[in-house]
């Protein structure tokens, strides 16, 4: 019984001997600090997934937001800078037609123009001057490239142009070259008709019509129309199907011709 305890001690010191100084000790240690450390990995990553999605989600919106927004920022921008030189070109060249005296026995005043509902539905244009500058119904509205139309309604600060492709609107033109006079109207969808023409007038499609001057609404000579088609009427006139020479899209100023008469 002796032996067996002096064994079983002699024992138990070489197995803590073995395990104090033996590589599987090492081993067994490395093994266990490597599977605590990536289960810990694995267990954190396991949990956050779901906040690195949504982060990574939110992330991506505000990026896609922040592109969005710079877009339109260049857009504008780019529209800003394009208007910018366009307003600088036609108020240039509506000063040097003035100084030119084309607008003879009238006096400009330079507006700017607005494009509302009511350009696209009822052929008409808003501008920012009105009564503030002595602006009256009946004035001539021009451009650098032709007439536009006359001013319809008169407000403090605006007026309304009711433009020569509405309906209701009539002028008195000439043939630029032959100089026959007729009488043209608006017709709507950026049109103007010209009825009542003599067969023996050489009218073409290509011609420019122009103001004749006569009606001491608008000096004399200033484009109008430009002639797209020509059919034979059965009242034994020909008419005439025209478009403004002005593209009222591409407005930015304007200007109402004050009669100094």
């Amino acid at each position: 019984m002796r032996r067996f305890k002096i064994w079983l001690i002699l024992l138990s010191v070489g197995l803590i001997a073995i395990d104090k100084f033996s590589p599987i000790s090492r081993i067994r240690d490395s093994i266990a600090v490597f599977l605590e450390k990536n289960t810990s990995l694995l267990l954190y990553r396991i949990q956050s997934y779901p906040q690195l999605v949504v982060l990574k989600v939110q992330q991506q919106q505000a990026l896609a937001s922040q592109n969005v927004q710079l877009k339109k920022q260049v857009e504008e921008y780019s529209l800003l800078l394009k208007q910018s030189r366009n307003q600088v070109k036609d108020v240039k060249l509506l000063n040097d037609l003035s100084q030119k005296g084309i607008y003879e026995d009238f006096s400009p005043v330079i507006a700017k123009a607005v494009l509302d509902v009511n350009f696209f539905v009822n052929n008409q244009l808003l501008i920012d001057q009105g009564e503030n500058k002595n602006i009256q119904i009946g004035y001539a509205v021009v451009n650098k490239d032709g007439v536009i139309g006359q001013v319809s309604t008169v407000n403090p600060n605006s007026s309304q142009i009711s433009l020569i492709t509405n309906p209701e609107y009539k002028i008195y033109v000439e043939h630029s070259v032959s100089k026959s006079k007729m009488l043209a109207q608006g017709a709507g969808n950026n049109t103007i008709i010209v009825k009542y023409i003599d067969k023996n007038d050489k009218i073409k499609v290509g011609d420019i019509l122009e103001t004749t001057g006569l009606d001491d609404v608008y000096p004399a000579q200033i484009p109008v129309a430009r002639v797209v088609r020509v059919f034979y009427e059965n009242n034994g006139f020909n008419s005439a199907v025209c478009v403004p020479v002005v593209d009222f899209r591409q407005l930015q100023y304007v200007s109402v011709l004050k009669s100094d008469s």
